[in-house]
């Protein structure tokens, strides 16, 4: 058996998710409003344009994946991968943070689209360079936990920045909020770099592909593949429901105006405060039973949020930390890929890492595409007023809690199945 890894290879792999932390979906809810209060560009084709980088990440990422396996080579090529999409980050970001909202449809598109590129290519060779340093299930449940971790922590002082610059400045505009996001990826993108300059490489050897359809054949053929991309849809879709209505069951159902950001900015502290929990546990019991249990919690949280009172902050904020705690014992979904590998470059003829990663997140966006159009469908279908949420707080109620209720509960029902695959669920050394 392989010696475990060091912490300090551990917590150089964690500081490497630096700028992917926060300017992924994150970053996308301040970057559309910015966009459009900018008046160059209509509504309607902002939400064109970040409609079309959607789709455009459908496209890319399965490419990217592919492109990382087929033709990385020597002992570091995942570094490679990350120095080369920091580049276009570090020059695309000012842009868009200081002039997105003068550029026109024509101008914004393709910078928009060279950006998610870029972050997709930095992410997801981040991704797969972790399953190469993982040399068993206790190393890939400490890797990915604490990558996860990591991002927590960064997304707490990414969306506490804006807040603080705001009380410094009461009259700070939006822009301003953007910048003071942003501004943290001048520290995170520098010390990444740092970071992954130190984090032992792994050797990666070409091998020749067997074609798309023989892959793609073998893919469809794999059950326990097929299941995961399933678990990622099903999570992605509830976490993308509840945050497409998170702000409208603050505003509407809660009666706590203005405060949803408040609220939100909880979700994560929560995260952070309990990734350590989740960790130990998935070591002790295994990854597909820590999730189980995560699934639980959220449904019991989450069911709670039918009795809390209005107008109680307090007693909300608290809600918002426990659901959010929640959150995080869904992360190992990136540590089961990475224990399936070895049976897929068995099962496939090669090895297809970094593109089953590009698939996961993939799925990820699909299933919070799908969730934000079915739950502004049923919101538009019961005549839902965003100016008057109060007018409707029963209705985002039920579709704020419903629908992640029903995503999360088939989750549970797909993690049984794989809780018996021993691809997924070797434990390996515990601590």
């Amino acid at each position: 058996m392989s010696p475990p890894l060091s912490r300090g290879t551990v917590s150089t792999y964690a500081i490497g998710i630096g700028p992917a932390a926060m300017l992924g979906l994150p970053f996308s809810v301040y970057l559309p409003p910015f966009v459009a209060a900018g008046g160059v560009v209509p509504v309607a084709l902002v939400g064109l344009i970040f409609s079309l980088s959607t789709i455009w990440d459908g496209v890319v990422d399965p490419l990217i994946g592919t492109m990382i396996d087929r033709k990385s080579r020597g002992d570091g090529p995942h570094r490679r991968w990350m120095r080369l999409a920091a580049l276009p980050i570090a020059v695309l970001l000012p842009m868009l943070v200081i002039w997105g909202d003068d550029l026109n449809f024509w101008l914004l598109l393709p910078l928009l689209l060279l950006y998610y590129s870029s972050y997709s290519l930095y992410d997801v060779a981040h991704l797969s360079w972790g399953s190469a340093l993982a040399q068993s299930p206790d190393d890939s449940a400490r890797l990915f936990g604490n990558r996860q971790f990591a991002e927590k922590i960064i997304l707490v002082l990414a969306f506490a920045l804006p807040a603080i610059a705001q009380a410094m400045v009461p009259d700070l505009d939006l822009q301003g909020r953007v910048l003071a996001y942003a501004s943290l990826v001048i520290v995170l993108l520098p010390v990444a770099l740092f970071a992954i300059a130190r984090l032992p490489g792994r050797p990666v050897a070409h091998e020749p592909g067997i074609g798309w359809k023989a892959e793609l054949r073998a893919s469809l053929k794999s059950r326990t593949l097929l299941l995961l991309l399933a678990v990622q849809f099903l999570g992605a879709f509830s976490f993308g429901a509840l945050s497409a209505t998170f702000i409208f069951f603050a505003d509407g159902y809660l009666a706590l105006d203005h405060k949803g950001a408040l609220l939100l900015f909880g979700t994560f502290v929560g995260g952070a405060l309990f990734t350590p929990l989740w960790i130990l546990a998935a070591r002790r019991f295994g990854k597909p039973q820590t999730m189980i249990a995560n699934c639980l919690w959220l449904l019991i949280v989450l069911g709670s949020g039918n009795f809390l009172p209005e107008g109680s902050f307090a007693i909300a904020l608290l809600f918002s930390v426990v659901l959010g705690a929640g959150f995080m014992g869904l992360i190992f979904l990136h540590g089961m890929v990475s224990d399936f590998a070895p049976f897929d470059r068995d099962n496939c003829g090669r090895d297809r890492t970094a593109f089953l990663f590009a698939m996961l997140n993939l799925v990820q966006k699909l299933g919070n595409a799908v969730a934000v159009a079915i739950a502004y469908a049923l919101l538009g279908a019961y005549g839902f007023d965003a100016t008057r949420p109060g007018d409707s707080g029963e209705l985002v109620r039920n579709i704020f809690t419903g629908l992640p209720l029903l995503g999360w509960a088939a989750m549970i029902v797909i993690l049984l199945v794989l809780r018996r695959d021993k691809s997924v669920n070797r434990r390996g050394a515990v601590a």
